[in-house]
């Protein structure tokens, strides 16, 4: 799955938690989820694994605008949450909790180098998303569907705590 939906779902997960202890891990459990739901990814880092190859420069490219849009939603929310720094703070730890285990394929996908600590991941990973590899307009659809129900929940939750936040000034 792409980075943005992971990364929506972590905003989304940060602002309904209201304790960081149980939002952040919520976050980070949350992207495996989202990994079993079907979903079209052309990039598909988990065969890096097999065919010890970095990236080619089309996925770096689609990895890095994944990446800016997702960072965009992120800064967006914190950008909404603002003045409650607590809030924000808590929205974009969920963020990159929801994110982490698709970090640890930069080793991989960018060095070539192969860590026994992030092939864990990388190939714990692969065997989630092996069963839930979908076509393009389902598997698209899905994700944009994750995006939409996520940024509609923290959109929601976020209005609801800026009259509170506003009566603090």
């Amino acid at each position: 799955m792409f980075l943005t939906p992971h990364t929506v779902a972590g905003v989304a997960i940060g602002a309904v938690g209201s304790d960081p202890v149980l939002a952040i891990p919520a976050a980070l459990f949350s992207h495996f989820v989202l990994d079993l739901v079907p979903h079209w990814d052309e990039i598909e880092p988990g065969r890096l694994a097999e065919r010890y190859q970095r990236l080619s420069p089309r996925s770096f490219r689609i990895i890095l605008l994944d990446a800016l849009l997702g960072l965009s939603f992120a800064l967006l929310f914190v950008y909404w949450a603002m003045p409650d720094y607590g809030v924000g703070v808590r929205i974009l730890a969920s963020a990159v909790a929801a994110n982490l285990p698709d970090l640890f394929y930069i080793p991989l996908a960018f060095f070539g180098k192969r860590w026994g600590w992030a092939m864990w991941v990388v190939e714990l990973q692969d065997k989630i998303q092996a069963r839930s590899r979908a076509p393009i307009l389902f598997g698209l659809s899905t994700q944009l569907f994750a995006i939409v129900v996520g940024l509609l929940i923290a959109r929601q939750e976020i209005l609801v705590q800026l009259p509170q936040a506003w009566r603090i000034l």
